[in-house]
């Protein structure tokens, strides 16, 4: 009898990525329908870190998506989106991190309970079960990579 791999036990994913653009986001947003269509994911969220500049009423609204600025902390730090941080208080199969730690929701991101925690293109700092390391910065391959190494790990 054949293992599950790491990626085919996911059910539950968490997805952080940083907007660079509105054209990547949607990349990412194709990106990720991809890699889900054929994958036993029940429940997706994503939270796609803003710059402070980025006006998040002028992004799209999706009903999978939490856009997260440094805007939406409280001066002592607290986290005032209540939306988010009643997603943050659920348990996940698995976190999903792209790109740069430097978020402010990585400090709440790191009291949730996730099974597995993996980063891609940034330096574990303890937190993270693993660490992934890719050149391209496309997210159709970049996400490919990520669920290929993924599904080549087996649980044991």
């Amino acid at each position: 009898m054949k293992n599950k791999s790491l990626w085919s036990s996911t059910q539950s994913l968490m997805v952080v990525i940083h907007y660079t653009d509105l054209e990547a986001l949607n990349e990412y947003r194709r990106a990720l329908d991809k890699i889900l269509d054929d994958s036993q994911v029940k429940k997706l969220t994503i939270i796609v870190t803003l710059p402070k500049d980025v006006n998040k009423d002028t992004l799209p609204p999706h009903f999978l998506i939490y856009y997260n600025s440094p805007n939406d902390y409280t001066f002592m730090g607290k986290l005032k989106d209540v939306l988010l941080q009643r997603e943050l208080e659920k348990s996940f199969d698995m976190l999903l991190w792209v790109g740069s730690l430097e978020q402010k929701v990585y400090q709440e991101i790191k009291s949730c309970s996730f099974k597995q925690k993996v980063v891609v293109n940034d330096v574990d700092d303890g937190f993270f079960d693993l660490e992934l390391k890719s050149k391209d910065e496309n997210a159709f391959t970049l996400l490919d990579f990520v669920v290929g190494t993924l599904d080549k790990i087996e649980l044991i």
